[in-house]
């Protein structure tokens, strides 16, 4: 079962800080982490918010010699487009809603709204990716004749995608902020892993045979760190 996020804010150098937590059921202490320019907050599950907000506090002076770090200008981005997040508060709303509107997205939150726009937009790329990655995924499949014997997509924290012996094959969620012909690129990659686990000639033949210019594919996709 995936760790729930939630998020809250906290004030440090005179400043309101929005940062995450989460609870663990692998975490065995307490953890503090920047990851992604987001103050993140790890709570083994035996252990309540309370301790692990008091934790936090304890250690404001170590989130100040980060603070650079935390403000750093975020980008957002969806198919490949930048966006820009906005949070909009609705007295009467029961359920979240999320419009689009040009390049900016919307997040229409009931009142009790305990997310932040930035935690609001990773759910939202992982409700989106499990509908269009999947599909695309099976799709190409398809086309091109692979067997594959199961799609998932996850949240790895290195790659964009893997191929098991087994014929699994696994997307990251955050392929959603890419054009969809790098996101096809990362698909077919894996595909064809299912012919050759390595990255040996034959296995970049493979890649070449279906999409002749992936190499700049490749190049754009390296421009996003994960």
């Amino acid at each position: 079962m995936a760790d729930e996020l939630f998020s809250k804010t906290i004030e440090v150098n005179s400043k309101k800080l929005a940062y995450r937590y989460r609870f663990s059921r692998k975490a065995k202490h307490l953890q503090l982490r920047i990851n992604q320019q987001q103050l993140e907050l790890v709570i083994p599950h035996r252990i309540s918010f309370a301790e692990g907000e008091k934790f936090l506090t304890g250690k404001l002076d170590w989130v100040g010699k980060h603070f650079h770090l935390l403000q750093s200008e975020k980008k957002y981005y969806l198919f490949g487009k930048k966006i820009t997040l906005r949070l909009e508060q609705d007295l009467f709303l029961e359920k979240y809603r999320v419009i689009i509107q040009d390049d900016v997205l919307v997040f229409r939150v009931p009142q009790k709204n305990i997310f932040s726009s930035e935690l609001l937009y990773e759910k939202y790329l992982k409700h989106v990716a499990k509908k269009y990655l999947i599909e695309r995924a099976s799709e190409l499949s398809v086309k091109f004749g692979f067997s594959v014997k199961r799609f998932s997509v996850r949240g790895q924290k290195t790659r964009w995608g893997s191929c098991s012996r087994r014929g699994n094959v696994s997307l990251n969620y955050n392929l959603l902020k890419f054009r969809k012909e790098v996101i096809d690129y990362v698909i077919v990659h894996e595909l064809c892993h299912l012919r050759q686990l390595n990255h040996s000639k034959k296995f970049w033949n493979e890649v070449a045979q279906i999409l002749p210019h992936y190499k700049s594919l490749k190049k754009e996709l390296k421009k996003l760190s994960l």
